[in-house]
């Protein structure tokens, strides 16, 4: 240490004019906690502590010391009467919130955490980034999911670079990922407003706190602030977000509400219904749980037989990792029988079983564990018929046992398996397809499906959000205008989830809400300004290249499947000079079109998106790799239907142009078809390309032991 350092015990003072005369020990102690001695650090630094009880430097070293031997309790209890003697030294705030938030639960440690945000931030930023980043971890394992990325924004500004590092790519993960609705998802700025001249004073501080990470203290602040001026729907919004940072869904929803009522501007009234919609639909009281109920079981090998033999349950596959965790089998629950082949030509919505639970069934762990079964459904009435349907099979070989479903360590039922939107139920119809279902009737099913989900079941389901009403019913009525809006964008962030595109624009006209106005965005915008919702309502042909790289990035980075193919058509058809500078981003753009027509029903579309990026690879003078990739994709879409009027001359073009210069693509199209179950194309007869005089390209069937010349392996760079 320099005597002529500021002294590290918080005086003021430098070294030589304050702790000179231990400072050899203070030395000691720092080369021992760097060489990880904390057992002797401890020993000396309790020796100095009988003459200098109150020295901030000795107290939050022998703290740490204490971390390094986990011994967090004995940490808390050293710090806790140093700080009522001088409860604002930043580290030993830090240090008791570290300790705090290792022996007990967020909700618990909450205060403390906060507090050594206000003191701690200005002088132990890496400290309060690491208690940000434990924050962030408790809200995403609790899916309070803006709670989470906006703790996470904490840990960018304060974090180590390593910590920073990790975030961000921790965030980037939350941004895209689909199974989170995407109004929930990226950035949500507060909205700029000055409150009257009273509450200046009030909303500032409350700003000070949300900006230091306080999210309950701001919140409650600002309380005052909308007290003051209740009818100004920017106090409500932005007590909203501040509520929902702090994970409290229920409060922020209700913010959200008031505010969606009080904004004059449509859109952004529908902006924050919406969150308040995704919030409240995710409530306990607002949900039902998919659950678990446990049985003991006996003679599992015959057990298996007698599930096999009934015709209500379903045999899954099991891979070679649950086999390893001991799952000896799992089956499908269906309300009705099976189809017969018979039927499966004309399976439709009405006659296709529906799958109301599952069964899991686990081999004995030990000699004193028996076996035992679990039945997962929907809490309520399905729950219970799948438990009778699995009992009914399974005769005396089953017994419910509730003890299975118990914690290891205590006495409480764990038998939630995950929470469900009560809105979400009706729309989760879990239709039971059999493997040798012909692929056209399959994909109608899909079709029919959607098309019944969205026109049918939604539009005659009476919503929490419209007042019981359903959607029908409410249109038309301009008290809830904007709650319909909203629930229209909560359907589609449903759908979204599952990689369907809904035609929002149809819903809305058909259900008389008006469409969005479109937004306009200035060249060196920051986007960070915008929300996901709000780069929907971007005008896409107004941007310059430039900014729409930007905006085309972003939106690919949410993966939201709509606005993506609104962009990447944009892209790929309207900005020929953006294309010939980003020539691999637009062969992915192809790519990415083609997979989320595909996954949105759209069969035909795909495959048209796929020739297109085929012959964009061909007019590019793309390697062989590439046009072997076009090819390959191809084949995925068409291979859904082995009676596909073209897949048999793709298997064959595959086979002779490709497969003859890489062996592994043949390989791989024998396997293919001995998938799906029809005859190789190229048994008996290979089809050849060659040149005829005029030039013309000639295809020729030849035996494989007639084609001339000794084929070497060929296998491009």
């Amino acid at each position: 240490m320099d005597s002529y350092a500021p002294c590290p015990c918080g005086s003021g003072k430098k070294v030589k004019f304050c702790c000179q005369a231990i400072l050899p020990e203070l030395s000691k102690i720092e080369r021992l906690q760097e060489n990880n001695q904390p057992r002797m650090a401890i020993q000396l630094i309790d020796k100095l502590l009988q003459d200098h009880p109150h020295h901030g430097w000795l107290v939050t070293q022998r703290a740490m010391a204490l971390f390094n031997e986990q011994r967090f309790e004995d940490a808390r209890d050293s710090l806790v009467p140093f700080l009522h003697e001088q409860p604002d030294h930043p580290l030993a705030n830090v240090l008791l919130a570290t300790a705090v938030s290792q022996l007990e639960p967020y909700p618990a440690s909450k205060k403390v955490i906060h507090r050594a945000f206000l003191k701690g931030t200005a002088s132990e930023p890496t400290l309060v980034g690491l208690l940000a980043g434990r924050i962030a971890a408790y809200h995403l394992e609790e899916e309070n999911f803006m709670a989470a990325r906006q703790h996470m924004a904490i840990v960018l500004r304060l974090g180590s670079e390593q910590e920073r590092q990790q975030t961000l790519m921790a965030m980037l993960e939350i941004d895209a990922d689909a199974s989170i609705p995407y109004p929930l998802r990226g950035v949500q700025p507060m909205p700029k407003y000055t409150p009257i001249e009273s509450a200046m004073g009030t909303y500032r501080k409350a700003m000070k706190l949300a900006a230091l990470g306080c999210y309950e203290e701001a919140a409650t602040a600002l309380e005052k602030v909308v007290e003051l001026d209740s009818e100004l729907p920017e106090s409500w919004h932005t007590l909203g977000l501040l509520r929902a940072w702090d994970g409290n869904g229920a409060g922020a929803a209700e913010a959200f509400h008031k505010a969606a009522k009080l904004y004059g501007d449509a859109d952004t009234a529908v902006d924050v219904e919406t969150l308040a919609q995704l919030l409240e639909r995710e409530l306990p009281e607002k949900s039902v749980a998919t659950r678990m109920k446990g049985y003991t079981v006996e003679a599992l090998s015959r057990l298996l037989t007698r599930l096999d033999n009934d015709d209500r349950l379903s045999r899954v596959p099991v891979d070679q990792e649950e086999q390893e965790s001991r799952v000896a089998a799992r089956y499908d629950i269906l309300d009705r029988s099976q189809p017969t082949e018979e039927d499966l030509e004309k399976l439709c919505l009405e006659t296709a079983p529906r799958i109301i639970g599952r069964i899991g069934l686990f081999d004995q762990r030990d000699e004193d564990t028996p076996a035992r079964a679990i039945i997962t459904g929907i809490e309520g009435e399905r729950l219970d018929e799948a438990c009778k349907t699995f009992e009914a099979a399974a005769g005396d070989m089953a017994k419910y046992n509730e003890e299975i479903m118990k914690r290891d360590d205590s006495n409480e039922i764990d038998d939630i398996v995950v929470r469900h939107p009560k809105d979400e139920i009706a729309l989760s119809d879990a239709v039971f397809v059999p493997q040798d279902t012909p692929a056209n009737v399959r994909r109608k099913l899909r079709i029919d499906l959607l098309d019944q989900a969205v026109n049918k079941t939604w539009m005659e389901l009476p919503l929490d959000a419209l007042g019981g009403k359903t959607p029908q019913e409410a249109k038309g009525n301009d008290e809830l205008k904007v709650p319909l809006a909203a629930a229209i964008v909560v359907l589609d962030t449903f759908l979204d989830g599952r990689d369907l595109m809904l035609d929002i624009n149809a819903v809305r006209e058909k259900l008389g809400v008006a469409q969005p106005t479109s937004m306009n965005i200035e060249a060196g915008t920051d986007l960070n300004a915008y929300t996901t919702s709000q780069l929907q309502r971007v005008n896409l042909s107004e941007l310059a290249d430039d900014m729409f790289r930007r905006v085309m990035q972003r939106t690919l980075v949410t993966k939201n499947c709509r606005q993506g193919y609104a962009v990447l058509r944009e892209f790929l058809e309207k900005r020929p000079e953006l294309v010939k500078v980003e020539e691999d981003e637009a062969s992915q753009a192809y790519a990415t079109l083609a997979d989320i027509c595909s996954s949105s029903l759209r069969a035909d579309e795909a495959l048209e998106w796929v020739e297109k990026g085929y012959q964009y690879a061909k007019e590019n003078s793309a390697p062989f790799q590439s046009l072997l990739f076009w090819k390959m994709r191809e084949l995925s879409f068409r291979a859904t239907d082995p009676n596909d009027s073209q897949l048999k001359d793709l298997l064959l073009d595959l086979w002779n142009n490709y497969g003859t210069k890489i062996p592994q693509v043949r390989q791989r199209l024998t396997e293919i078809v001995t998938l799906l179950k029809i005859d190789p194309p190229w048994d008996g007869a290979i089809l050849t390309a060659s040149t005829g005089g005029s030039g013309e390209v000639i295809l020729s069937a030849e035996t494989e032991s007639t084609v001339s010349g000794e084929k070497k392996l060929w296998i491009p760079d």
